[in-house]
C-alpha cells in the first residue's frame, strides 16, 4: 500500500481505481500478514481532494470470513456494506475543512457473494437448480475457510474539501462500531508531509498538520 500512496502523491488521477483486477498483494506490506484485529488505512491529500484506502480482514468488520449462507449472515454483510458506503461512522475529518464524501468503491468476496445471493433470490422461483448450485458453492467456501482461506474488505473513500487548508486531523470513530478492530496502521501524505501512527480505540486521532 505504501507504493499506492507514493503513486498517488506523484499526482496520479484520483479517478484511477485502486481496486483494479491486477491489484498487487505486495502493496499490503504495511499489514505484514492477514492478522485479525489489525487493518491498514492510507490517506492522501491532493489539493482539495482527500482519498482514503482501507484494507482490513473481513472478520474485523463482519465477524466472519466465510461466504454468507444464512439470513443472519447476509443481514450482517448488508449492514456492514451500507455502513461503509455511508462512511459517516468510519472517518471524521476536521469540520472546518468542510469535506464531503463524493465516491466509495468497495471490494470483498463477501460483498460479491451477497450481491449474487440477492440476485438469485429475486429469480429463485424461475430455476431451482440455482439453489443447489449455491449450496454447493457455500459448502466449498466453508471447506476453504476451514483450511485457512481468508477474506479481506477493501474500500476507497474520496472526499472533496471546500477549505482543505483547515484539515488538521483524521479521527476514526469506526472503533466504536466495530470492536473487533483493535488497531489500524495509518499512513498519510498531506501538503505538510508524511504522517503515520497506529490508532486504536483509546487513541483514534492522527494529526495531519
Amino acid at each position: 500500500m505504501r507504493r499506492t500512496l507514493l503513486a498517488l502523491s506523484l499526482a496520479l488521477p484520483f479517478s484511477q481505481p485502486l481496486l483494479a483486477d491486477d491489484h498487487d498483494h505486495h502493496q499490503h506490506g504495511s499489514l505484514d500478514a492477514h492478522e485479525h484485529g489489525v487493518a491498514s488505512l492510507n490517506l492522501v491529500v491532493d489539493g482539495n481532494q482527500v482519498s482514503l484506502e482501507l484494507d482490513s480482514p473481513a472478520a474485523n468488520l463482519v465477524g466472519f470470513e466465510y461466504q454468507p449462507s444464512t439470513d443472519e449472515d447476509r443481514a450482517t454483510v448488508a449492514r456492514v456494506k451500507a455502513a461503509l458506503e455511508q462512511a459517516d461512522g468510519l472517518f471524521t475529518l476536521t469540520a472546518a475543512a468542510d469535506c464531503q464524501l463524493q465516491q466509495v468503491e468497495l471490494d470483498s468476496p463477501l460483498f460479491a457473494a451477497h450481491d449474487h445471493d440477492e440476485h438469485e433470490h429475486e429469480h429463485e422461483h424461475e430455476d431451482h437448480d440455482h439453489d443447489e448450485h449455491d449450496h454447493h458453492d457455500a459448502d466449498e467456501h466453508e471447506h476453504e475457510h476451514e483450511h485457512g482461506e481468508h477474506a479481506d474488505i477493501e474500500g476507497r473513500f474520496d472526499y472533496v474539501c471546500s477549505a482543505p487548508e483547515h484539515l488538521e486531523a483524521l479521527t476514526l470513530p469506526l472503533f466504536n462500531d466495530f470492536p473487533a478492530m483493535q488497531r489500524i496502521q495509518v499512513q498519510a501524505i498531506t501538503a505538510s508531509g508524511q504522517h503515520g501512527a497506529v490508532l486504536n480505540a483509546d487513541q483514534p486521532t492522527l494529526p495531519l498538520d
